[in-house]
């Protein structure tokens, strides 16, 4: 059995050599060919032939596939032993890729050579680790062999200094592997949303927003400015604020494993802003405030939270009540 795999790219080729036939092989043959593409090929640029070649298949018993898997690129090689149980085929796919991906996340690296930069060093549950001292706060993107953004992190804490250890937390993305080069991003987003208030009988009831944020190296606080309309019922006021924002990425609580929390993260928001009042004809000041849950793909970014605002004149003070709100974000 032969399986190749090639690319347009400036990346390897990929071959799978299997020396037996039949179903145990075929799906071991897959499992290596998707892992490698992932795992091993995500991380190795050039022109020549990765050749995966799987021997020695055993199935000690209806649940248990062990096989002796040999890596091989120019004089470079990686020989392991790749087995588990499933109770059936597709619990036994998924055990493989999971043990398979395991093993080749810092044994892979054997294979090829990294160039010196900025890089990621380490992975852990929670987020990752560079051998390099970053800035607390600041943004980067992930990048494959091929230049092609893979995932968003920010550096969560620096510690020592003489050998430094930077530790990052996933914003978005996919999951970074050792060795994956790091490029700083802007760390400024700008995001349009519409709000609904939930607390009023007057028909209709609604309010555009507009806001940029941008890192000022207080992480986990950003900076927003912006600004907005509310219509509710015959009254309508325009408001600019500004003020200051928090971010959890989920992931730094549940983990780098799972797409869905690497892509989600909770904010707060809190600003003060001045209003005009068309209605009353008064200047009004106020506050806000906003909790918001992102969820993140490829730059963009889907809002929806609930948040309260206030305002005040010289001769009244009312709440415009609690709003529900849906927005879009973009991030560089």
């Amino acid at each position: 059995m032969l399986l190749c795999l090639s690319s347009v790219f400036a990346r390897p080729a990929l071959v799978v050599n299997a020396e037996g036939e039949g179903a145990s092989y075929a799906l071991m043959a897959g499992v290596v060919a998707r892992v490698s593409e992932l795992s091993l090929l995500s991380r190795m640029d050039g022109e020549g032939v990765l050749t995966v070649s799987i021997s020695n298949l055993l199935e000690t018993n209806p649940n248990t596939l062990s096989a002796a898997v040999l890596f091989s690129y120019g004089e470079k090689a990686l020989q392991l032993l790749l087995s588990a149980e499933g109770k059936d085929a597709k619990h036994m796919e998924k055990h493989l890729e999971q043990k398979l991906s395991s093993m080749l996340l810092y044994d892979g690296r054997a294979l090829f050579e990294t160039e010196d930069g900025l890089l990621i060093d380490y992975t852990y549950n929670q987020g990752y680790a560079s051998l390099a001292s970053l800035q607390k706060g600041d943004h980067y993107t992930g990048l494959d062999s091929q230049g092609k953004r893979w995932a968003s992190v920010v550096v969560q804490q620096v510690f020592g200094e003489e050998d430094p250890v930077s530790l990052l937390v996933g914003t978005s993305g996919k999951k970074l592997l050792p060795g994956m080069k790091l490029e700083k991003q802007a760390g400024k987003s700008v995001s349009l949303s519409v709000s609904r208030l939930l607390t009023t009988s007057y028909s209709p009831s609604f309010g555009i927003e507009g806001l940029y944020s941008q890192e000022v190296g207080l992480y986990p606080f950003t900076f927003v400015l912006g600004g907005g309309f509310d219509l509710t019922g015959t009254n309508s006021s325009l408001y600019g604020q500004a003020g200051f924002a928090v971010n959890l990425p989920l992931s730094m609580v549940l983990g780098i494993h799972s797409g869905f929390w690497r892509n989600s993260s909770l904010a707060m928001r809190c600003t003060l802003g001045l209003g005009y009042s068309f209605a009353q004809s008064d200047l009004l000041y106020g506050s806000s405030a906003v909790f918001t849950y992102r969820y993140h793909c490829n730059g963009i970014g889907f809002d929806v939270g609930l948040g309260s605002r206030h305002w005040a004149s010289e001769v009244i003070t009312y709440s415009s009540g609690l709003f529900m709100q849906l927005g879009l974000a973009y991030t560089w």
